[in-house]
């Protein structure tokens, strides 16, 4: 199987070429419109106030003396030496240098620009003189060399400037409609996926690795659908089988509930305790077979009514309970099986009497399960609830799934999980979990 590269594909430098020039053309027209709207009506101004005031300083000179007698800086030439130079018909930036010399200055005269080989390498521009009636049938024409200032119009400089500037506005552009926006996108629709299924498949958009990347998470997103779904019938298959044995032990352990007496009956009555829960554990499975999670099913509830039906359901020698009246708000169901949990891993590992009791600790609760048993060792209790290590004796204790459901329980409520010394001497399991409500009494 080939496996793609992740660069750049045509089409992406098509787009990537296309955005380059368009930027620079961009720029080009936004430096000429900034020109025309900002600068050309100043240099329009200033070339016309020059123009004006050496015309009619060297019309002044030329009244009173001859033409000889101008300074060797000055050029004037008659209308037929002009002619050979081939001077071109007055342009736009003549025109209004012409209009500008009448309105501010009341100079009306004939203004041309030079044509090379020019006079001056920034170029200049002829300006007909107003002579007297002893220069009659000569037509003189001054000329007048650029300034800096005024040919900015004509720099190679500003010009590569602004298409250059284009062309990274351009660059910009692309890199936010064809990288920032779909990586956002991917992100936020990857920040949003819940926990239920089916997972929302991501946009394949932007240019190619991106795609790429995109196409990789919906194929790992597909696979996680299909397990999802394939876990969800095979839960709903095993809740349907496993209804009808125990609606048979129910209704035995029902008989013997009524039959026996004493001690025997004790049993019995535990036995559908026990069931009772086995049927709780059941909805539960069945609810995850209809989806990957439960819906929330957080409820206000009273603590110590919660943990006395826990207690309720094991031998009363066996589990002291000491629990303050609190009101939290959680899920009654996931909470009773984490205790039974900790409660039954109490009673196999450890030693009676358990003592379950609850300290109010802020806006948080904490849940202890304390044994009598021997604990374990402080350099594994260092690391639980995760594995102990394979040479640890006790490897075998406190581990499997009882405490991954507790733990799940408290991430769930945003809480923790942890195993401690209990003053007894054995290991004792806290929850702290912030789902306190009010107080309603002190521990």
């Amino acid at each position: 199987m080939t496996v793609p590269r992740a660069r750049l594909a045509g089409y992406d430098w098509v787009v990537l070429m296309a955005s380059l020039v368009l930027g620079g053309v961009a720029g080009y027209l936004g430096l000429l419109l900034g020109m025309r709207l900002l600068l050309e009506p100043r240099i329009v101004s200033e070339t016309a106030l020059r123009l004006s005031k050496y015309t009619v300083l060297v019309e002044e000179v030329l009244k009173q003396n001859d033409r000889v007698a101008l300074p060797s800086g000055v050029l004037v030439r008659p209308e037929n030496k002009l002619a050979e130079l081939k001077p071109s018909a007055p342009g736009r930036f003549e025109r209004l240098v012409q209009l500008a010399m009448v309105r501010e200055f009341g100079v009306k005269r004939r203004l041309q620009r030079d044509q090379p080989p020019l006079q001056d390498p920034w170029g200049g521009h002829w300006v007909q003189l107003n002579l007297s009636k002893d220069w009659a049938g000569q037509s003189l024409w001054l000329y007048q060399s650029e300034r800096l200032s005024n040919s900015i119009w004509y720099l190679p400089l500003l010009r590569i400037l602004a298409i250059a500037m284009g062309g990274l506005g351009g660059l910009v552009l692309f890199l936010r409609l064809k990288v920032e926006r779909p990586l956002s996108r991917m992100l936020n629709l990857l920040g949003e996926q819940g926990v239920a299924v089916p997972l929302q498949l991501l946009p394949e958009e932007g240019i190619a690795p991106i795609r790429l990347l995109s196409l990789r998470i919906n194929r790992l997103l597909e696979r996680i659908n299909n397990t999802a779904t394939a876990r969800r019938q095979l839960l709903h298959g095993l809740t349907h089988d496993l209804g009808g044995p125990h609606a048979r032990l129910m209704l035995r352990t029902e008989i013997l509930c009524e039959r026996l007496d004493g001690g025997n009956g004790e049993i019995a009555k535990a036995m559908a305790m026990d069931l009772e829960r086995l049927r709780s554990l059941t909805d539960q499975l069945a609810l995850l077979g209809e989806q990957e999670l439960p819906a929330e099913r957080r409820q206000a509830c009273a603590l110590d009514d919660l943990c006395g039906r826990i207690v309720a359901s094991h031998p009363s020698q066996l589990i002291r309970l000491r629990m303050p009246r609190l009101l939290v708000k959680l899920d009654p169901d996931g909470l009773e099986r984490a205790l039974n949990n900790l409660i039954d891993n109490a009673l196999e590992y450890g030693a009676p009497p358990v003592q379950l009791s609850g300290v109010r600790q802020g806006n948080q609760v904490l849940l202890r399960v304390d044994d009598h048993g021997a604990g374990i060792a402080t350099d594994t209790l260092l690391t639980m609830p995760s594995p102990s290590r394979s040479n640890d004796r006790q490897r075998q204790r406190h581990r499997g799934l009882g405490l991954a459901i507790v733990e799940r329980f408290c991430l769930d409520h945003q809480g923790r999980l942890a195993l401690l010394e209990a003053p007894s001497g054995g290991l004792r399991a806290e929850l702290r979990l912030p789902v306190l409500l009010r107080a309603q009494g002190q521990s």
